[in-house]
């Protein structure tokens, strides 16, 4: 089932944004309305559906990304895809391997999946199971890239961000380091190598500037005017989120991450993003102040 919203013409290529309705589906949709592409968002639910439609998608498709059928039909005729996983979902290189056939079947040319940064760590089984989609993706006949992009800025901001002035509760240890990515970078990045040519075959590390997890919430609070101050819970103790509370089959997994982020944090280094961007990273305050101006 489609929504036709505005159609910019038979002769831009069709890029199909699966996840579009997500914290970094939407950056890439706003990226992408300055290519030359007719933009289709795939989204899970009716909630997806509005949130898309006020950034300008030309066509909305619902889709179950556990239905093969549901996969093909969202994907079809589509010349260019751009994979945003559900997060922590435990069949997640499951749901890779069906987008990439449904690609194939389309006659897709191009296939960008969004992975992790070190999806190879042993202690984060949802990094593990990206990187299994990784494999699936280089066995495909497509036309791929695969970007790793570091902790999402827009990640620290929603979650500890927005809490009132005074001390606030993370579950791992606020000393470690977090290479902390834009998504409006990641957006940028995401819409230049579907773009370009030259991007075929690659991987790419996409981390930004790295900071303390104390300090990114200390600048989270200045940018909104009020002084915020991190400290250290229990990992095994903090309250899940809503949404993760509830399912079994994440909670586990966000504990796990949150024991490794414990022990070593999570940084990379900037020199691809750099060459990506063709300037410096967006800064954590740029992120925050950007964030706090969105109210």
């Amino acid at each position: 089932m489609s929504e036709t919203e505005a159609v910019r013409g038979e002769e831009q290529p069709l890029l199909t944004v699966v996840g579009a309705a997500g914290l970094c589906g939407t950056h890439v949709l706003q990226a992408a309305r300055q290519a030359p592409f007719r933009v289709r968002a795939v989204v899970h639910g009716p909630a997806g559906r509005e949130r898309v439609a006020a950034l300008g998608a030309d066509e909305i498709v619902q889709a179950d990304l556990a239905e093969p059928e549901s996969v093909r039909q969202a994907l079809k005729d589509t010349d260019l895809v751009f994979m945003i996983p559900p997060a922590f979902h435990p069949e997640e290189d499951v749901f890779a391997s069906r987008a990439l056939e449904a690609a194939e079947h389309a006659g897709a040319r191009r296939f960008v999946y969004l992975s992790v940064l070190h999806p190879h760590t042993p202690g984060l089984r949802h990094h593990l199971r990206k990187a299994n989609a990784e494999a699936a993706v280089r066995a495909s006949g497509l036309d791929w890239t695969i970007l790793q992009p570091s902790m999402f800025a827009q990640i620290v901001l929603s979650t500890w961000g927005r809490a009132p002035a005074g001390h606030v509760n993370v579950p791992f240890d606020v000393h470690n380091e977090f290479s902390f990515i834009d998504l409006r970078d990641l957006g940028e990045v995401g819409v230049k190598v579907l773009s370009e040519q030259g991007h075929g075959s690659a991987t790419y590390e996409l981390a930004g500037p790295a900071l303390t997890l104390a300090e990114a919430v200390r600048l989270a609070g200045r940018a909104r005017g009020v002084d915020l101050e991190a400290r250290t819970v229990d990992w095994a103790d903090a309250p899940l989120p809503p949404g993760v509370a509830d399912d079994p089959s994440r909670g586990p997994d966000m504990r796990a991450m949150w024991q490794d982020y414990d022990r070593h944090g999570l940084h990379g280094n900037s020199n691809v993003l750099r060459m990506l961007l063709g300037r410096e990273p967006a800064s954590f305050v740029e992120a925050a102040a950007a964030f706090a101006a969105r109210g």
